[in-house]
């Protein structure tokens, strides 16, 4: 055969498996802030191709996986190693250099906010990722001739950005992965003097197993990155509403829980409109109690709670004599979800619908069953304690312990807050100098759309003593962690701010969710505080805060250090949901501080599955390939039933002598397994023809599948094949399998 008619094929299969493995990995653009880690990964996939590519025109075919490794190696030497001899040869500080930058993308994976910048650090970890997804689609399409299981492997490399991506990949990221999966079933006609096959076609028999598995994981990351938007409806577990289609595309909410990350900025949507609320003032919506240091505040410890029907019981600490009432309508006009915000402390809520539950303890009104609700009608309660009151307030209280836990909490957080609250002896004025530590310019905080990059495994820390920088989120979360470290109970609130005035309504949209913090007051409840600069007036100072407002802006109430308004949390949290008892439990939901080290293990283990399966995979492929053409008696039946009895062979670690003619190999095979004389007469028969084939002017006669078919079975009874051989066949490791 024309050696340089093989390469050719070749060659371009190589072209092909590296122009689809970029097309998919233009997906990594919705997690990555910029593009820097294009150029790098695209020399690093070329150059670990190209290296197969030409190892396999020369006699060092054997060679083309080690040093494919090895140059894989060296391009991330090359573009992110320091000290490095040749400028490519890796010593033992540039390992320590290359090992610290995974170390620290595999951090910003684990607690970042997708899209995270694309540094240097994170582009090595995507070069390196893409340099080994380019090693194995090349050796699958290529040296194991079959494209459609290479599907697997983008499909894998796919599942990780579309798993980590807050809102659905860009159409055209889906467009570029489609065109290369179809190029890779399209490869050309390979063609020699003695045979003439298709990539495709000996694949084809396993491309329908493979196209539905591959559709249907497709569909289900599709369907599940497109409702993890800011909580649609039908997400409840254990209802019919799971299974009625998807939902409406009205806006929830999505507890925060990260400490680290980006806020991302969807349309304004506009969730509610309420009359009669009589003062700026928070819609809560739940409470978060439990803080985890490395996946932030989490709600926990939600009772069962009580039926919404009549009068609500008040919240532990609060005394309801003496506080007015008022009743505020709202209408939830694009807010669907399983909690019910609800302003102050709420007394009774009518025009509901049924199967919504109290809690208390926490404030939180929540379902389990449809979370459709019209507008309702809240009878409230807004204390309006003074600072006296507060200053009074003394003793432990009626809350849960787990409201003081300072569990996690490092020890030189602790110390910030004693030394902040040093000058200070009661509970409200030291809450009150917290507070202050965030508002106060001078101390170096400040409101903005993106936390300060990591500099350690520690969030809280990062913010607190280094970044200062972030948005409500970061900021109630600290205030309520330096809180506890002082001995007073709290907790985050999440919900939205009261929105803009309309007429005789306020309006709230996306763009007024919020987060803040509540300390517990013996005799008083739960009282409120904000430690996040707002801008455009969002932020309800309550009366005995009014006072301190006014000396840190020295009268100016337009004095505040936030830059934009607020879209509300959207880091996508531990999203909580009810459990079976009717109560909430959390179920992480798009949690980018824990789905990182979540989702990367099962993408590992979904590409050694891929590389451990498709040997065999391959071998099946080619093996129904050849008996379908030999049964519809194509042209080359009889090489491909020669070529599929001398696979059988070398799986069992016999594979025929190249000088040996095909009437010695058959005799010599016969001698060594035994064969009965069936079998043996079969193979005979194989032999004969396969030798007119060469041999004759007019070719052979033809075989059937029987004769086949006979020879194997007395090859499998003979010599039945190990659980290793059928995993790994000798004749596809070896590359000595033909079509």
């Amino acid at each position: 055969m024309n050696r340089s008619a093989e390469r050719t094929p070749d060659t371009a299969a190589t072209a092909v498996a590296v122009g689809a493995v970029l097309l998919t990995s233009t997906t990594f653009s919705a997690v990555l802030t910029d593009w820097r880690w294009f150029p790098a990964a695209t020399l690093t996939a070329i150059a670990v191709a190209g290296t197969g590519a030409a190892a396999r025109m020369t006699r060092a075919r054997s060679w083309a996986v080690p040093v494919q490794l090895v140059v894989l190696v060296v391009m991330l030497t090359a573009l992110f190693g320091q000290n490095a001899a040749l400028g490519v040869l890796p010593g033992p500080t540039t390992i320590d250099r290359l090992w610290g930058l995974l170390g620290t993308a595999v951090g910003v994976v684990r607690t970042g906010v997708p899209p995270v910048p694309a540094d240097s650090a994170m582009q090595c970890l995507v070069a390196l990722g893409l340099g080994l997804v380019t090693f194995l689609v090349d050796r699958i399409v290529v040296a194991y001739r079959a494209p459609a299981v290479a599907g697997l492997v983008l499909l894998c490399m796919l599942a990780v950005p579309a798993s980590l991506a807050d809102l659905l990949l860009p159409w055209w990221t889906f467009l570029g992965s489609a065109v290369g999966f179809a190029a890779l079933l399209l490869l050309g006609r390979r063609t020699g003097n003695v045979r003439r096959t298709t990539y495709t076609s000996a694949v084809a028999p396993a491309l329908l197993p493979v196209t539905v598995v591959s559709t249907a994981a497709v569909i289900a990351l599709l369907a599940g990155t497109a409702f993890t938007g800011v909580g649609t409806q039908g997400r409840i577990p254990g209802t019919d509403q799971e299974s009625r289609g998807t939902g409406t595309g009205e806006i929830g909410l999505r507890p925060f829980t990260s400490l680290r990350g980006q806020l991302s900025r969807d349309d304004v949507v506009e969730l509610f409109r309420v009359e009669g609320l009589p003062r700026d003032a928070y819609l809560r919506a739940m409470t978060l109690r439990r803080f985890d240091p490395d996946r932030g505040w989490k709600l926990d410890g939600l009772s069962r709670g009580v039926a919404m029907d009549g009068r609500l019981p008040m919240p532990a600490g609060a005394e309801r004599s003496g506080t007015d009432t008022t009743r505020v309508r709202i209408d939830p006009v694009g807010y669907r979800d399983a909690w019910l915000p609800m302003f102050g402390i709420p007394v009774e809520v009518s025009e509901i619908g049924a199967g919504w539950r109290y809690d208390p303890a926490s404030g939180t009104a929540f379902t389990r069953e449809n979370p459709n609700t019209d507008s309702y009608t809240e009878l409230v309660a807004f204390p309006e304690p003074s600072e006296q009151d507060l200053r009074r307030a003394s003793g432990e209280g009626t809350v849960s312990p787990a409201y003081s836990s300072t569990a996690g909490i490092s020890s030189r957080v602790r110390e910030l807050a004693r030394r902040i609250t040093s000058e200070q002896h009661n509970r409200f004025d030291k809450a009150v100098a917290l507070n202050r530590h965030f508002t106060d310019p001078s101390n170096g905080f400040t409101y903005d759309l993106r936390t300060a990059p990591p500099s350690s495994e520690n969030a809280l820390t990062d913010f607190l003593f280094r970044g200062k920088r972030g948005y409500c989120e970061q900021f109630a979360s600290a205030m309520a962690v330096l809180l506890r470290s002082v001995g007073i109970p709290s907790r985050v609130a999440v919900g939205f701010t009261s929105g803009e005035r309309e007429g005789n309504q306020r309006v709230i949209t996306t763009e007024d969710a919020h987060a803040w913090v509540e300390a517990f007051f013996p005799g008083q409840g739960w009282i409120t505080f904000d430690p996040t600069p707002l801008s455009d007036d969002r932020a309800s100072t309550p009366s005995y805060l009014e006072s301190e407002d006014r000396r840190q802006t020295g009268g100016d109430e337009s004095a505040t250090s936030g830059t934009e308004p607020e879209t509300g949390p959207s880091d996508g949290a531990a999203t909580t949901r009810p459990d079976e008892s009717g109560a909430p439990s959390p179920v992480t939901r798009n949690d980018r501080t824990s789905l990182g080290p979540w989702l990367l293990p099962p993408a590992v283990v979904l590409l050694l599955v891929a590389g451990a399966t498709a040997p065999a995979l391959i071998r099946n492929a080619r093996r129904r390939s050849r008996l379908s053409r030999v049964a519809a008696g194509a042209p080359e039946a009889t090489r491909l039933a020669w070529r599929e009895l001398l696979d059988e062979f070398t799986d069992r670690g016999t594979a025929p002598a190249p000088s040996e003619s095909p009437r010695g190999t058959s005799e010599r095979l016969i001698r060594q397994y035994d064969l009965d004389e069936d079998s043996a007469r079969a193979v005979r028969r194989l032999t004969a023809e396969i030798e007119r084939a060469l041999y004759a002017p007019q070719g052979g006669g033809g075989v059937s599948t029987t004769e086949l078919a006979t020879a194997v079975e007395g090859l499998r009874r003979s010599r039945p094949l190990t659980r290793k051989e059928r995993m790994l066949p000798r004749s596809v490791i070896s590359g000595r399998g033909g079509r």
